[in-house]
């Protein structure tokens, strides 16, 4: 009699052992986060959704990550290294789940996440993070600082071309309502309107050296350089940067991107500017040089302390560029 229930009861484990192994083979798994780009200091929402697509409850279901360490887990303790978390689900037959977890973005990067152990089984769960470098304002008095304030004490109006298209944007408070994009509004559930460019005739570019060995020093002068596209996508001006760096998404060895404006053109930026690895690639001076000869009536900001390119800061002189040499706090 014993051995018949220890035979009996051992088969009704493994009954269920293999009924719920065949219930989480059914389980779908996703996660993503709640903005794709967020600026250094700010924190967004790593939203994970499972579901169950068997006819069983399905208990003490665990889902196993890692997370970098510079996007904290709420309660984490600052190690540097890599988070490990478990996410625990208790799932109805046939139901999904949804849940939040905040996420503090404490450094600039790209962010891959790449799976997740369901259970001790790997699963393909990709998604990826932009952290744009947090925006300041720079030290000094600069120009261009200057000019965008004067430009907001007078009279003189900043008028959109309705012409234009410069791309879709959230709605703000005081937007009209003829400019509501109606197909990125149903397509995405939140209200979006069409952004239109300026007519303004102000064309602004700004380059960042990365010869230097101090990686703070690189860090602040991409923070300042956010803040001054930031202010100059605001304003409806044309805006272009460009930098001697290494791509962490791509082999080239400097980036360029031309005059331009527009809340699209401004995203572009911010987001090879959270992709940007602080290493040297080609030289300054190679990077002003491709620029001599397009770039005219423009105001220039150098963010360098290279001695070696007078001649180049006056060819483009020449031009009738104005250059204005930024420096950066160690």
């Amino acid at each position: 009699m014993v051995a018949l229930i220890i035979i009996l009861t051992a088969a009704l484990l493994v009954t269920i052992y293999h009924i719920r192994r065949t219930g989480l083979e059914k389980i779908a798994y996703k996660r993503y986060f709640s903005q794709a780009g967020v600026f250094e200091g700010d924190t967004v929402m790593l939203v994970e959704e499972i579901q169950n697509r068997f006819f069983l409850p399905l208990w003490f279901v665990d889902v196993d990550a890692y997370l970098y360490g510079e996007l904290r887990l709420p309660d984490f303790p600052r190690t540097g290294g890599m988070q490990e978390f478990t996410s625990r689900f208790f799932l109805a037959p046939y139901t999904q789940v949804k849940r939040s977890i905040p996420i503090e973005c404490t450094k600039r990067g790209y962010y891959e996440l790449d799976s997740v152990y369901v259970q001790n089984r790997s699963r393909a769960a990709k998604t990826k993070l932009f952290v744009y470098p947090r925006a300041l304002p720079h030290q000094e008095n600069n120009p261009l600082e200057n000019q965008m304030q004067n430009t907001e004490q007078s009279n003189r109006r900043l008028l959109q071309d309705p012409f234009s298209f410069a791309g879709v944007r959230e709605y703000r408070f005081g937007d009209p309502f003829k400019s509501i994009n109606y197909k990125a509004t149903a397509k995405t559930g939140a209200l979006k309107v069409n952004e239109r460019d300026f007519f303004s005739g102000r064309n602004i570019m700004l380059y960042i050296d990365f010869h230097t060995p101090h990686a703070a020093t690189m860090e602040k002068s991409l923070s300042y350089a956010a803040d001054m596209v930031d202010k100059a996508i605001k304003q409806g001006y044309n805006i272009g940067f460009a930098a001697n760096c290494q791509k962490q998404l791509g082999r080239e060895n400097h980036i360029r991107y031309p005059l331009r404006r527009g809340q699209e053109h401004y995203i572009e930026i911010l987001r090879e500017m959270a992709a940007i690895r602080i290493s040297e690639g080609c030289s300054f001076a190679w990077l002003l040089q491709q620029d001599i000869d397009i770039l005219w009536n423009a105001e220039i900001y150098l963010i360098t302390e290279n001695k070696t390119i007078d001649n180049i800061i006056a060819a483009l002189q020449t031009k009738g560029n104005h250059v204005t040499l930024l420096k950066v706090d160690k």
